[in-house]
């Protein structure tokens, strides 16, 4: 299992400030950039704290849950802007929401959703990572963001799909972002012990292994099948992952009677795999993956 709920990853270096709402339905960030001393006005005016909370504390609608950045009262000024020295400016917010004009597989099984910030400071609309970079499978958080020109602001893991509430929820922040409507905080990480690898997430997810003594040779015999067993471990400690699970799998040599693999409620499945046209020696590597995701198990057999 992982560290549910939300953290807050410290001292990261960003000019910006946020306030975070995290409900099962839905979860959402609203971006502020501090100000220097002396500052008295944004592009839009002034507003003080109370009222600009009051509107945040009520989710965006417009009518289709679609994930459309809310820029009313872009540019004001908040001079008593809770957790700044001198105030800020109000960039606007971007919400997820469980239910609205999703993609059919936005919010699936092996999903990292990322709500970040472009050039101008302004929240982008939300977006599957994984989904994103499937196809030049760009596998570190560096270059994702490099390509794409942003900056992440907050990052929902979600190995299971679930209610965002049950997810794993990390805010890139200077200091602990606002919290609304009795959003809490579960944790917080200084940014300088997280490995500037690119791939701290993979810790919060899974991959499929043979049953079995770790090492052992699988086999199948020329011209004949095999049944292959496996299941679903944790990333993190390789403690069993107890889900049920539709994967992909896909062969380079060999026939695969079904590309689809069913896990059950304890996270074991099984496939087949014939070695038709092949002679002793030669191998077969079976990749398990996700819908967006690819080879979160490769399983090899050797031709006897």
């Amino acid at each position: 299992m992982i560290e549910t709920g939300l953290y807050a990853i410290t001292n990261c270096g960003v000019p910006r400030h946020y306030a975070v709402d995290v409900k099962p339905g839905y979860a959402g960030l609203a971006v502020f950039v501090p100000v220097p001393e002396g500052a008295t006005a944004g592009m839009a005016g002034v507003m003080l704290w109370a009222d600009l909370r009051a509107y945040l504390e009520i989710p965006p609608d417009f009518g289709n849950a679609a994930g459309f950045v809310d820029t009313r009262y872009d540019e004001i000024f908040v001079p008593d802007l809770p957790g700044t020295a001198h105030g800020g400016i109000y960039k606007g917010r971007s919400y997820i929401f469980a239910v609205g004009m999703n993609g059919l597989d936005e919010l699936i099984d092996f999903s990292l959703l990322d709500l970040a910030v472009g050039l101008n400071a302004q929240p982008l609309p939300w977006r599957n990572r994984f989904a994103q970079t499937a196809r030049e499978k760009v596998d570190t958080s560096f270059r994702h963001r490099a390509r794409e020109r942003l900056s992440n602001a907050m990052v929902v893991f979600m190995p299971i799909a679930a209610p965002f509430d049950q997810t794993r929820i990390e805010v890139l922040c200077e200091g602990d972002p606002i919290l609304l409507n009795g959003t809490a905080l579960a944790g917080r990480i200084l940014d300088a012990d997280i490995p500037k690898d690119g791939i701290w997430f993979k810790q919060f997810y899974f991959h499929a292994v043979a049953d079995g003594p770790a090492g052992e040779v699988l086999h199948v015999p020329a011209g004949g099948r095999a049944e292959v067993p496996l299941h679903l471990r944790w990333n993190k400690d390789a403690s069993p992952c107890a889900h049920a699970m539709t994967l992909k799998l896909e062969s380079d040599a060999g026939y695969l009677p079904s590309r689809r693999l069913h896990t059950n409620e304890t996270g074991q499945g099984r496939f087949a795999i014939e070695a038709l046209g092949l002679t002793a020696g030669e191998r077969i590597t079976v990749k398990i993956n996700t819908e967006h995701y690819t080879a979160i198990g490769k399983i090899v057999l050797v031709v006897v």
